[in-house]
């Protein structure tokens, strides 16, 4: 019987996987047609939103396609629908400044032309969600709800409804949590919509999540059960596999171990299929590990312990290996194999350790650095009051110069002489000044490069993990209270508190993020360089266009800092002015030699007259510390970078 009840499940799922799949080869087909620029647009929205929940990659490169056509209909309704859906893709791919460039763009759009802004409330609470920012999303959502009752859109209200809800969750206000998600089921009846089927399994999964934080576990079931029923019918994977691992643990908690295995086993089948699932695979077999466990099935508990410390060993995550170790260690003494239980038990000491010296070493690190930025700013110092003292020095030379020149022309040979003695000691000043200049050009670049780097991305993640978060929450907390019951003295303190709150949030924020670039500190080099390229593109007319070639490149951090702050001053200048319609990097990697290419249409420039402006300044300062050459060509066609670095002198910096 349970054999057909799984033959069952799996076929529910390819038929609907089946049905999916033809919904998007029927509209590759229409695409492939002769059609209206409208009737084009039309078929790239809904491959966009079918690709969705399937293929985040593909839904941003028809969002794309859509944007496109939508420019040159001149289509403001269009370009209002393909930001949306291309800041959607952004958000699904975690890259929230992209989603927020996009979204933030096409509100602006909807709301000056009197356009449909229903769709855009929703997703720019959820940008903001992802962002920490939680009354602002909450703010969002609930102007959004106001704009759907005026136009009576009980489907957009639906979505809003329930994000409210997760937020809640988020702040661990589970009973306003199930109320806005029973608020929005409620509006069911009157949505025709066929998209409200893949909301309403979440909406049932949160109420589920938070009866389940209030420990009313029989309720919880009643509705993780309810999301499951709507999550297959909709064949939303990821969705299922949450369902099925939730219901487990209910079971587990509510002491039901064969029911508990039973669903787990379901989501960690589903789990397993999925990309991007390693976190989830871990949990669940340390879960079924901890089940067979109590079922006394010790082979395959063990079998669940090693799967979830091999897959947290490829991930190369030190805080699962380690708990994984300690889970092993715990079942094996469980069971009195004392010489296995504490085998496991010192290779969890092993990598406990390992994380605390890492996590010292990145503080010693962190010290040593702000210890030589400071070393360097002295050395600056005393250099810059060293030259102030020759100056001096020289000025009243001169003065006893004009002095002993004043004595008339009795004194005219021996002033003539005294005069040429000066000029020539002026001459040795001024070189030893040039010099101690020089010297000081040089460590300030080593002190740009070395220390400034790292002291500005310390600086900025603490900045965003640490205080701007706690100033979300500060806020979102003083928010809560009830100014009405205020005096007139404090209601003044009141709302100063929250200006000023909203002022710091806002320039914590804008620090971080000049600070130090995310995407140089989460990706390699041709990453952030690819990233960085992407987003110019989303924000300016310039078509910039992104290629690599050659062997894989393994730089210093610090050389890959150089050339990254090199090739985001060319673009910035070729944004500014250029002129340009088109823009080229290309990075080609053979041989220990690596070529860097800048180049565009533009309307070029004197590179004579440009000798002394302070970009291309501090593009020479980083080739030459990169030990590179440069070339430039311009004209009224185009200008060209060249910059060519061998690796292995660079290597030496």
């Amino acid at each position: 019987m349970k054999l057909y009840f799984k033959f069952f499940i799996l076929l529910f799922l390819t038929v609907n996987s089946y049905a999916q799949s033809r919904i998007i080869d029927s509209l590759k087909i229409e695409l492939n047609k002769e059609l209206s620029d409208s009737l084009k647009a039309s078929v790239l929205n809904n491959l966009a939103y079918n690709y969705l929940y399937h293929s985040v990659d593909s839904s941003l490169v028809y969002g794309k396609k859509l944007q496109k056509l939508a420019f040159r209909m001149k289509s403001k309704s269009y370009k209002v629908i393909s930001g949306k859906s291309i800041g959607q893709a952004f958000l699904y791919l975690n890259k929230n400044d992209s989603a927020q460039t996009y979204l933030e763009e096409a509100f602006k759009v909807a709301e000056t032309n009197m356009l449909d802004m229903s769709a855009l409330y929703t997703t720019l609470g959820q940008l903001y969600k992802r962002q920490g920012d939680y009354e602002k999303a909450i703010k969002a959502y609930l102007d959004g709800v106001n704009y759907d009752d005026g136009n009576k859109e009980n489907y957009g209200k639906f979505i809003k409804l329930m994000n409210i809800g997760n937020v809640h969750i988020v702040l661990k206000d589970y009973h306003k949590a199930i109320e806005y998600n029973k608020k929005a089921l409620s509006l069911l009846d009157s949505i025709k919509n066929e998209r409200i089927n893949m909301s309403v399994g979440m909406s049932y999964n949160n109420i589920g999540t938070s009866y389940a934080y209030l420990k009313d576990y029989e309720n919880s079931l009643v509705y993780f059960k309810k999301a499951l029923a709507i999550n297959l019918k909709n064949e939303n994977k990821k969705e299922i596999a949450n369902n099925y691992m939730n219901i487990g643990s209910v079971y587990r908690i509510l002491g039901d171990t064969k029911n508990a295995v039973t669903y787990l086993t379901k989501a960690n089948t589903i789990a397993e299929k999925l990309s991007t699932s390693e976190r989830l695979q871990i949990d669940l077999n340390i879960a079924l590990g901890t089940n067979y466990s109590s079922l006394k099935q010790y082979n395959k508990s063990e079998i669940h312990y090693a799967k979830a410390l091999n897959l947290a060993k490829e991930i190369e995550n030190l805080p699962l290996i380690s708990q994984a170790y300690l889970v092993m260690s715990s079942h094996y003494s469980s069971i009195n194999k004392t010489e296995k239980a504490f085998t496991n038990y010192k290779e969890h000491i092993k990598f406990k350790d390992s994380i605390f010296k890492i996590n010292n070493v990145k503080s010693l690190q962190d010290i040593e650095t702000k210890y030589e930025t400071e070393k360097k700013d002295n050395e600056i110092a005393s250099q810059k009051l060293q030259l102030q003292e020759q100056e001096n020095d020289m000025l009243k030379k001169q003065n006893q110069y004009s002095l002993a020149l004043g004595g008339g022309v009795f004194l005219l040979l021996g002033s003539l002489g005294l005069w040429l003695f000066y000029r020539q000691r002026q001459k040795i000043k001024n070189n030893e000044i040039l010099a101690l200049q020089s010297q000081q050009d040089v460590v300030k670049l080593e002190s740009l490069i070395d220390g400034e780097e790292k002291e500005r991305n310390r600086l900025a993640q603490d900045l965003h993990d640490g205080i701007n978060g706690d100033l979300a929450v500060i806020k979102y907390k003083i928010s809560s209270l009830e100014p009405s019951k205020f005096s007139k003295k404090e209601k003044t303190f009141y709302d100063d508190a929250i200006g000023m709150l909203d002022n710091a949030v806002e320039q914590v924020r804008r620090i971080s993020h000049n600070l130090a670039p995310p995407s140089l500190q989460n990706f390699d080099l041709i990453e952030a360089i690819q990233q960085f390229c992407s987003k110019q593109n989303a924000s300016n007319l310039v078509n910039i266009s992104f290629q690599y070639f050659g062997n894989r490149l393994s730089l210093k951090k610090e050389n890959e800092t150089a050339i990254y702050r090199i090739i985001q001053e060319l673009l910035n200048n070729i944004i500014k002015h250029a002129n340009a319609t088109e823009a080229l990097v290309q990075l080609n990697n053979h041989d220990d030699k690596l070529i860097i290419t800048v180049e565009d249409n533009g309307q070029g420039f004197d590179t004579n007259n440009s000798e002394t402006g302070i970009g291309l300044q501090n593009i020479k300062s980083r080739v030459n510390y990169l030990k590179a050459n440069l070339d430039i060509n311009s004209s009224k066609k185009g200008t060209t970078f060249s910059i060519e670095i061998d690796v292995t002198k660079m290597d030496k910096n």
